[in-house]
């Protein structure tokens, strides 16, 4: 008896569920509810632009019955796009298919040689520039070579172990992730330069110096040399505009030019 209760149960269980699903995809919907997950006022991509994406790749989706929304290929479709980290669309009983989308975070902005114009993220995507909204970050110039569409496609992180591509931009991330995730550096350095030998030069926001860095190795401890000469020297000393240029790419020491 207790077996052929269970059976039966399951049974119903398994009938009303189908009745459900049945139910649902026979449901129209009635509204494309949009949400963009942020922490500040960036909209690189807005819920009407969205809802343009979406009617273009499936029609006009309200009205439509939700077996007819082909939920997979939207969220594939809108993961691709150069401004969003993350999308993920489903609907629900009450005929609403809600999208749910994530903005990348633009960490760097690199401007190339040929006055080419991207965002590096914070994961180390690649990001076109808005049309509508412009990232207040740090800006990265100078003798750059790489064009936004050779590496549009690339992770930055996954180049960094790949030997078989030559490209700065690694190296950029490398640098300006250290200097975005730190407070104190990430208000004291709004620039970096490249120059002819492929190496850094880091722009203060204070004091009228040049701070030949280098290339990206060795960054904690050129940074923490750096501090000490700002903490110990300029600030005990008054001296911030002494110096035309701090130099820190050689081991163990600091090379200050008077101007």
């Amino acid at each position: 008896m207790n077996i052929l209760l269970w059976i039966l149960l399951l049974g119903g269980v398994i009938g009303l569920t189908g009745f459900a699903e049945t139910e649902r995809n026979h449901t129209l919907c009635k509204q494309i509810d949009v949400k963009i997950m942020q922490n500040d006022s960036a909209f690189f991509i807005t819920p009407a632009e969205i809802r343009a994406l979406i009617s273009a790749q499936q029609g006009e989706v309200t009205k439509k019955s939700l077996d007819k929304i082909d939920v997979k290929a939207m969220e594939d479709m809108l993961n691709s796009n150069a401004y969003i980290d993350n999308a993920q669309v489903f609907a629900t009983p009450d005929g609403v298919l809600h999208v749910s989308v994530a903005q990348k975070k633009p960490m760097v902005r690199v401007i190339s040689a040929g006055n080419e114009s991207y965002y590096l993220d914070t994961k180390g995507n690649l990001m076109p520039l808005s049309p509508d909204f412009t990232a207040l970050v740090m800006v990265v110039n100078g003798k750059i070579k790489e064009p936004y569409a050779r590496f549009s496609k690339n992770n930055m992180e996954a180049m960094q172990g790949d030997t078989s591509v030559h490209s700065l931009l690694p190296s950029i991330y490398k640098l300006s992730g250290f200097i975005y995730h730190n407070p104190v550096w990430k208000a004291l350095i709004p620039e970096i330069y490249v120059d002819s030998a492929q190496e850094f030069c880091l722009i203060p926001r204070v004091g009228n110096q040049r701070i030949i860095f280098g290339d990206s190795t060795n960054m904690q401890q050129k940074f923490a040399r750096l501090w000490v000469l700002y903490r110990d020297g300029f600030g005990y000393a008054g001296k911030w505009n002494d110096y035309s240029q701090i130099n820190l790419k050689y081991n163990h020491q600091i090379v200050c030019t008077k101007k």
